[in-house]
């Protein structure tokens, strides 16, 4: 989108910005979102190092694997996670997303050619394990695994290195092996294991109720949502805010991945042929739209415009925010003229209210070159309202 389209998109009314923004049609959904989301105002953005002064953070990390494939973006990876840790105070950085695809091969035994990048498997693990420690002790990180996460180089099956690098009790605020940390159980992967890639947390903000949040596989199988489904609807967790962070779920026309026949859809890979696995449409209706509490989505493995969203209403009347957020082509795409993704991330502050959520869209790399570290437009900087529990 040009500049010029975004200063008109400033200029629409509310409803008819939301209208564009979730798609196709003047549907329930989109007016329902013009009542709860609004672009981001000059004053919206605070000075980089002294934070916006109150509210809690979330930080969302996008598809990593143009950092980790190539050694020569590994410092640019590093500084979007010391930024993080080193602004976790004032900017009360309660909590770290990554969205998956942390490596762009799982398992190659050599790097290099055809846009693959120069490190193999294993250095690539080594790469994402490198830069996400360094918010270890310092802020707790949830992860949903990606497509490039699985098989040799993209799902051809559901082999992963992710749990021989990402444990437990890794980070001592995620679980520490003692009862403490955000963590709360695990499902089965495919294999049997209970690990990180099927997972559920809880997290208190300062501000509003409880959160529990599901994290879940690469085209998670019936079984993992089926598990996330009678976890969500545990009496415990009536009257927490419900997060869904999943790796594939919204396109960049703000449409529900649906087709499954499209390149890119959780069907369409190797991992997804026998039909057990669910794209953003089998699991908004298997779960998000019966979940009473499931406020918001958050996925990536979408490029294109690199950013998507849309809000409806689910069974109980409550708005669902499902948000696509991955900026792995930005910064020259992926092939050797890329850096990786020019360092870009999401920073979601809620506001004292507890309900107010403001979105924004940072990059340390961009701050430390001397650029405008802010993306501004609409479809990058947005304030949301969420509904009351």
């Amino acid at each position: 989108m040009s500049s010029t389209q975004r200063n008109s998109l400033m200029s629409l009314s509310r409803r008819k910005f939301m209208a564009m923004a979730t798609g196709t049609g003047a549907s329930v959904a989109g007016f329902r979102s013009a009542r709860a989301a609004r672009p981001l105002a000059i004053k919206d953005f605070p000075d980089a190092a002294s934070g916006p002064g109150a509210g809690w953070t979330t930080v969302v990390f996008p598809d990593t694997q143009n950092y980790a494939k190539f050694a020569k973006n590994q410092p640019i990876f590093e500084s979007m996670t010391r930024w993080v840790a080193d602004h976790a105070k004032p900017w009360n950085i309660g909590l770290a997303l990554h969205v998956g695809d942390l490596v762009e091969q799982n398992d190659i035994a050599v790097g290099g050619g055809r846009g693959w990048g120069d490190r193999n498997g294993a250095e690539q693990w080594a790469s994402a394990k490198r830069a996400l420690s360094i918010l270890d002790d310092r802020v707790p990180v949830i992860i949903a695994t990606g497509n490039h996460d699985y098989g040799e180089r993209n799902a051809e099956d559901r082999r992963t290195r992710f749990n021989n690098h990402f444990s437990l009790t890794d980070n001592p605020l995620v679980a520490d092996g003692r009862g403490r940390g955000i963590w709360i159980e695990s499902a089965p992967n495919s294999f049997g294991a209970r690990t990180l890639e099927n997972a559920a947390y809880v997290i208190t903000p300062p501000h509003g109720p409880p959160w529990v949040v599901v994290a879940l596989e690469w085209g998670p199988r019936k079984a993992a949502v089926e598990w996330a489904s009678q976890l969500m609807a545990r009496p415990e967790f009536a009257s927490h805010r419900g997060l869904l962070l999943v790796h594939s779920y919204l396109n960049d026309d703000n449409r529900r991945c649906g087709d499954h026949s499209r390149p890119g859809n959780a069907h369409w890979y190797p991992t997804g042929k026998s039909g057990d696995t669910h794209d953003g449409e089998d699991l908004w209706r298997a779960l998000v739209k019966p979940a009473r509490q499931i406020d918001l989505v958050f996925c990536g493995h979408v490029m294109g415009r690199h950013v998507g969203y849309r809000s409806d209403p689910n069974d109980h009347g409550r708005s669902v925010h499902q948000m696509l957020f991955n900026a792995q082509g930005l910064g020259g795409g992926s092939d050797e003229r890329g850096n990786g993704g020019d360092g870009w991330l999401r920073l979601l502050t809620l506001r004292p209210d507890g309900h107010t959520l403001d979105v924004r869209t940072f990059s340390p790399h961009f701050l430390a070159t001397g650029r405008d570290p802010w993306r501004r437009g609409v479809d990058h900087s947005f304030t949301l309202r969420l509904d009351p529990v």
